[in-house]
C-alpha cells in the first residue's frame, strides 16, 4: 500500500472517533511488508478496529479513500459514477410484485427477486435520488427510509414475509432473503455517507453516525452497551480524581493528639510529624429525571452514571417527574437498570396526564422536598423544558437554587430550539449554574467530567 493512502487513512480514521496509536500504526506497516500476500484491508481493519461498532465506519472510510483504486477482486465495490443502472444478471419478477418502484428509473426490489450478486444490490440504488435526498437537509435516518420506499423495500420484504409463512421458502431461502435485506440498508446507508462526505468536503457527516455522537435515543442494542462500558470507564477515571473537594492540604491537617502518644515511646522525642487522613467532601447529589416518552432513552444513560459514580457522593436521591415527582431512590442500585425501566414505563400510574408541567414539578419539589436537602447539595436535572404552555412558575426553582449549592440542567434538544416558544429554559437558565446540551455519549462525557 502506498505509503500517502496509509497517512490519509488513518488521518481519516482518527477524524472520525476511531482511536489508532503509534504502536498500531507501526504493527501495521510492519504487518503490510511481512505479508504481501494478505489483503491490506484485512491486515488493517484487524489491527486499527477494535470494536465491532465501528466495522462501518471503517468500511465507508476505506472505499472514500481507497476504494476506487481497488479491483473488484479484491471484493471493492464499482465507482459510484456506474451505479445508475440494472445489470443484466437480475433474475426477473420476484416474488411479491410487477416491479413498478417509485424510484429513479422505476428501479423496484419487487422486479429483482432475491438479489445474490453485491454490485447488482449496490447498482439498483439511484445516485440521482440519493443527491437529491442530500441536498435535502433531511435527517440520515429520514433519507435511509426514502431511499427504501423508493426502491419498493418493504412490499418486496412483506411479499418474502408471506411467502415463508405460506411455505413456499425453504429455511436456506429465507436466512439468504435475510442477509440480502440486511446487505442492501447496509449499502445504502454507506452509499449515502460516501456521498454526503464527498459534497461536504468533510468527515463530518460519518462522525455524526459514529456511536460516540449519535443521539443516544437512536443507539442500537449493541451500540448501548458500548456506551455502558464507556461509562464505566469514564466512573472509574474519575473515581480516583481528587477533585476540589479535598482539603486544600498536601497530607492533611497535623495530628497532635498522635505526634504526642509517640513522642512518649522516644523520650518526649519527635522524630515526624503525623497527619489526619484526608476525607473527600463529597456533597449530596439530587437527580430530577423527566421520563415523559421524549425523554425516557436519556433517563437510563445518566441513571447508570449515576450508579456508576455513587462512590463520590454522601447520599443520592433520584426522582422521575412528567407532572409530579416520585421517588426511585431503592431502583437505581439494580446494575442491569431492569426496575428502573419499569418504572419509567410505569409512568402513567404516576400522574394525572402524559404531558410535562415544569411549573408544577418545581412548586412541589421546594414544598415537599427542598427542606429535607443539603444546603451543599447537587440538582441535576434533565429534561427538554417543553412545558407544554403551562405556568412557569420560575419563582420555585429559585428557590431551589437559593437554597442548594448548584442547580446542573441537561437537555438533549439542540441549543437552538431552547427558544421555543413552549420551551421554559430560557426563563429557567438564570437560576442554574450551567445548561449542558446533552443528546450523546460524547455530550454524556463531557457532562461527567464538568459536573462530578
Amino acid at each position: 500500500m502506498d505509503g500517502w493512502v496509509l497517512i490519509r487513512l488513518v488521518d481519516a480514521l482518527r477524524q472520525v472517533s476511531i482511536l489508532i496509536s503509534s504502536q498500531d500504526i507501526y504493527d501495521a506497516q510492519t504487518c503490510l511488508v511481512r505479508y504481501p500476500d494478505l489483503s491490506a484491508k484485512l491486515i488493517l481493519k484487524s489491527l486499527f478496529i477494535h470494536q465491532l461498532q465501528d466495522d462501518s465506519v471503517f468500511e465507508t472510510v476505506w472505499r472514500v479513500i481507497v476504494g476506487n483504486s481497488e479491483s473488484d477482486a479484491q471484493g471493492y465495490l464499482q465507482d459510484l459514477a456506474s451505479k445508475n443502472e440494472i445489470g443484466d444478471n437480475s433474475d426477473g419478477r420476484g416474488i411479491g410484485g410487477q416491479g413498478v418502484g417509485r424510484g429513479s428509473g422505476g428501479i423496484s426490489l419487487t422486479a429483482q427477486g432475491n438479489i445474490e450478486d453485491l454490485s447488482q444490490r449496490s447498482n439498483l440504488i439511484p445516485i440521482s435520488r440519493m443527491e437529491e435526498l442530500a441536498g435535502s437537509g433531511a435527517e440520515f435516518e429520514e433519507m435511509v427510509q426514502s431511499i427504501l420506499a423508493d426502491l419498493d423495500y418493504y412490499t418486496w420484504i412483506n411479499s418474502f414475509d408471506l411467502a415463508f409463512q405460506r411455505g413456499a421458502l425453504s429455511d436456506d431461502e429465507w436466512h439468504c432473503h435475510q442477509n440480502t435485506r440486511t446487505s442492501i440498508v447496509r449499502e445504502i446507508r454507506q452509499q449515502l455517507l460516501m456521498l454526503q462526505v464527498k459534497l461536504d468536503n468533510s468527515w463530518e457527516p460519518l462522525v455524526r453516525q459514529h456511536w460516540l455522537y449519535k443521539p443516544l435515543s437512536s443507539l442500537s442494542e449493541d451500540e448501548k452497551e458500548l456506551v455502558k462500558s464507556s461509562i464505566r470507564k469514564w466512573a472509574r477515571k474519575l473515581a480516583i480524581r481528587p477533585g476540589s473537594r479535598w482539603k486544600s492540604y498536601y497530607k492533611g491537617t497535623i495530628d497532635i493528639a498522635k505526634i504526642v502518644r509517640q513522642s512518649v515511646q522516644w523520650d518526649g522525642r519527635l522524630f515526624h510529624l503525623s497527619y489526619r487522613a484526608r476525607i473527600p467532601r463529597a456533597p449530596e447529589l439530587v437527580v430530577l429525571c423527566d421520563v415523559s416518552n421524549s425523554m425516557a432513552s436519556f433517563v437510563e444513560f445518566l441513571i447508570y452514571l449515576v450508579t456508576c459514580l455513587r462512590a463520590r457522593f454522601r447520599k443520592i436521591r433520584v426522582f422521575f417527574f412528567i407532572d409530579s415527582v416520585w421517588e426511585v431512590t431503592d431502583f437505581i442500585w439494580d446494575n442491569d437498570l431492569s426496575e428502573v425501566k419499569q418504572e419509567i414505563r410505569s409512568w402513567g400510574h404516576k400522574v394525572s396526564s402524559g404531558f410535562s408541567d415544569y411549573g408544577a414539578v418545581f412548586k412541589e419539589l421546594a414544598e415537599n422536598i427542598l427542606h429535607e436537602v443539603s444546603s451543599r447539595a447537587i440538582l441535576i436535572v434533565l429534561g427538554d423544558g417543553k412545558n407544554n404552555y403551562r405556568p412557569n412558575q420560575s419563582e420555585y426553582i429559585a428557590q431551589i437554587s437559593e437554597k442548594i449549592r448548584n442547580v446542573f440542567w441537561l437537555n438533549p434538544l439542540d441549543s437552538k430550539l431552547w427558544n421555543e416558544p413552549d420551551n421554559v429554559i430560557k426563563e429557567y437558565q438564570k437560576y442554574c449554574s450551567k445548561v449542558y446540551r446533552c443528546s450523546s455519549a460524547s455530550d454524556l462525557q463531557r457532562v461527567a467530567k464538568a459536573v462530578f
